[in-house]
């Protein structure tokens, strides 16, 4: 590509701003960086930071369109150039507008209001991300395509909303307003009187999609907290609607305790997670990509803090009832060590007393007493890895309950993104290999261990929906019964460094606790390893577990 003209186009691109671009500082070298900072990642909210990373890349990606369509030629790289850098610049400037007002906002009414960029991958981009990138004439920072505000009240309470009500209060009905102006179509208007820019901003406006999240922190039923925030993020999105903005522009999601940005550990922690979020990106392609692109910070999501799954001992050996039946020597078995028929062997034959009346009946899977070392499994690193978790102390690195077993966790619960207009669930085909509603299986001591319409979406790998969970104790494939279990398990499912963790939390039938599975993340057909742990009483057991797509 013929870089030679770049300077010269991104001279001519700037000048459609009243603010025009440095395009060579002549600084000395030793203060280049500080220029290059200045100009990208300034620390002032009232920067054309925005305006100028939008040039820049707008006049990239118009010189290689130009040089797509018009076989390099001189001419061609420059349409591309200013066309790019115009449309880049257009986007830039008004989020430059909507931090610098949206600062004031924030002195105004005593909030803690944050405003980030989007980049062109779907990542949100923080202050510290891009001041730790060299930007030179070699490379240059993304475009951004989005940003993302956050609304929080400095005081730790919700602040938006009186407690336990998804109704404005009068405070925030007043700077809702203020901040629904910064995002009005007349606003973006505001000083364009040249008619080209003015239908550039006008499409703009009729592709954008602007996106209410509501945020909880972790106490309380993780359910309703995503009910409340559901109801919180439409109300928002409605009073935006009031005022001016289009309602075909705005969706909403409630995510409840699932997207925190702070440790729930600590009351200041939970405070920064009760918030509202406003994203804004260009079209629908962008919105796509930040949906694909966000993932919980799984470092941030604190243990149960329940009565730890009592261990199963030599001398305290399960009691199930006589009624379970042991296995038959036609059915299907897995391979299993001395230990394992140990195990069996005490659950089969130990009697019950008056002063210990027999648990429910469990379903013998052959496993060996409980422990967290056998429970839990080799998932790998937390993705992302935020810079945050970095900075964590190592024992609450430790406790992280994705890298614990399933009996540390409980069901998370989150909303799906809806579309305000006619409150309909925002679709996605996009799943992550074979994990796209098949059906997994596996023999676990002759019970044979079925997962119907396991599906998990690119979107944070969240799951797309509940699982239909189904035991067939003693299963023989020539004489088929009913399960013993069949029911839709509620689940969680999280990105590790080794693939998908997805963890299941059957409701207790058969003596089931919970199910963890380890997908591969590349299409394998085979999960890497899965533990069933079960039991009854005070006596728990874990089996291995590795289901196959059938």
């Amino acid at each position: 590509m013929r870089f030679r003209h770049l300077r010269t186009v991104t001279a001519a691109a700037c000048t459609v701003f009243s603010a025009g671009c440095v395009t060579n500082p002549g600084n000395p070298a030793g203060d280049s960086s500080n220029q290059v900072r200045q100009l990208f990642a300034s620390d002032d909210p009232c920067s054309n930071n925005a305006r100028n990373i939008g040039i820049a890349g707008g006049v990239l990606a118009g010189l290689v369109l130009g040089k797509t369509l018009g076989n390099g030629k001189t001419e061609s790289l420059a349409a591309g150039a200013l066309v790019g850098g115009l449309i880049g610049g257009l986007i830039g400037s008004d989020m430059d507008r909507k931090r610098c007002e949206l600062s004031k906002v924030a002195k105004q009414f005593d909030l803690a209001i944050t405003f980030s960029p989007i980049d062109a991958n779907g990542e949100v981009q923080t202050t510290a991300d891009i001041q730790s990138k060299r930007v030179d004439t070699a490379s240059s920072p993304q475009n951004p395509v989005g940003t993302v505000l956050t609304v929080r009240d400095k005081g730790g309470s919700t602040g938006h909303f009186e407690s336990g009500s998804d109704q404005l209060t009068p405070k925030a009905r007043e700077y809702f307003a203020v901040i629904a102006e910064q995002y009005s179509a007349e606003k973006m208007l505001d000083g364009q009187s040249d008619a080209k820019r003015r239908d550039a901003v006008g499409k703009q406006v009729a592709q954008r999609r602007i996106f209410l999240i509501g945020h909880t922190d972790d106490t309380g039923s993780s359910q309703l907290n995503a009910s409340l925030s559901e109801r919180r993020a439409r109300s928002v999105a409605s009073y935006l609607k009031q005022r001016g903005i289009q309602e075909d522009s705005l969706y909403f999601q409630g995510a409840g305790e699932t997207l925190p940005i702070a440790d729930n550990r600590s009351d200041s922690g939970r405070a920064e997670n009760r918030r509202v979020e406003m994203i804004e990106v260009a079209d629908e392609a962008g919105f796509k990509k930040y949906l694909e692109a966000r993932k919980p910070n799984y470092q941030f999501y604190r243990p149960t803090e329940v009565t730890p799954v009592a261990v199963a001992t030599a001398t305290e050996p399960s009691k199930p009832a006589a009624s379970v039946v042991k296995p038959v020597a036609t059915g299907p078995k897995l391979a299993s060590n001395s230990k394992s028929k140990k195990n069996a062997a005490a659950i089969e034959t130990s009697s019950t007393t008056k002063a210990n009346p027999p648990p429910l009946p469990i379903i013998n899977f052959g496993g060996v007493p409980y422990s967290p070392m056998d429970a839990t499994m080799n998932v790998g690193s937390l993705i992302p890895e935020k810079s945050k978790f970095s900075l964590m102390s190592k024992a609450y690195a430790a406790d992280t309950v994705v890298l614990s077993d399933c009996t540390r966790d409980r069901p998370r619960s989150t909303g799906s993104v809806k579309s305000l207009r006619d409150g309909k669930v925002y679709k996605t085909n996009e799943y992550l290999p074979q994990l796209y509603g098949k059906t997994w299986a596996s023999n676990v001591n002759g019970n044979l261990v079925v997962i119907n319409h396991l599906a998990v979406l690119r979107d944070g790998g969240t799951p797309a929906n509940l699982p239909e969970f189904k035991v067939y104790s003693q299963y023989q494939a020539a004489n088929p019964k009913k399960p013993e279990v069949n029911e839709e398990s509620p689940v969680n499912s999280y990105l590790v460094g080794q693939g998908v963790l997805y963890r299941m939390f059957p409701r207790g039938d058969g003596g089931l606790k919970c199910v963890d599975v380890l997908l591969a993340a590349d299409g394998s057909t085979t999960a890497k390893d899965g533990k069933l742990v079960y039991g009854a009483g005070a006596s728990n057991f874990v089996a291995n577990f590795k289901p196959q797509m059938q």
